[in-house]
């Protein structure tokens, strides 16, 4: 499920993370993705599906930002499942979650993923 962060919500990175590949699947709201239920159901990740965009390009995509139209599944929102390397101690700000996942930005204004374990939030 979506939940949007107040404004200026700052996590730190309790473990190290790195992201698991490179140039995922990144894709603008209404456009076509391909789910793979065979890799999808090879996973414990609840509420993701594995998906390929237009241009082949693959990874995991929030369930809840696809929707069926006919034959052919459409994302509603502009995404990009990059994630981010995390090392113990980095400050990031938070703008949403999605089933275990924030969608943070970094110190060198970098935008991605990371895991929701692997941060907690920063005494205000």
């Amino acid at each position: 499920m979506l939940f949007e962060f107040p404004r200026d919500t700052i996590v730190i990175a309790r473990i190290p993370y790195e992201r698991p590949y490179e140039d995922p699947i990144s894709v603008k709201a209404g456009d076509a993705v391909r789910p793979d239920e065979e890799k999808s159901a090879s996973t414990d990740m609840v509420g993701w599906v594995w998906c390929a965009g237009p241009d082949g390009r693959e990874g995991w995509t929030p369930r809840a930002w696809l929707e069926r139209q006919g034959a052919q599944w459409i994302i509603r929102r502009h995404f990009s499942a990059l994630e981010l390397d995390v090392e113990p101690g980095e400050h990031f700000r938070a703008y949403f979650g999605e089933s275990g996942f924030l969608y943070v930005e970094n110190a060198r204004g970098e935008k991605g993923w990371v895991p929701d374990g692997a941060v907690e939030l920063a005494e205000s």
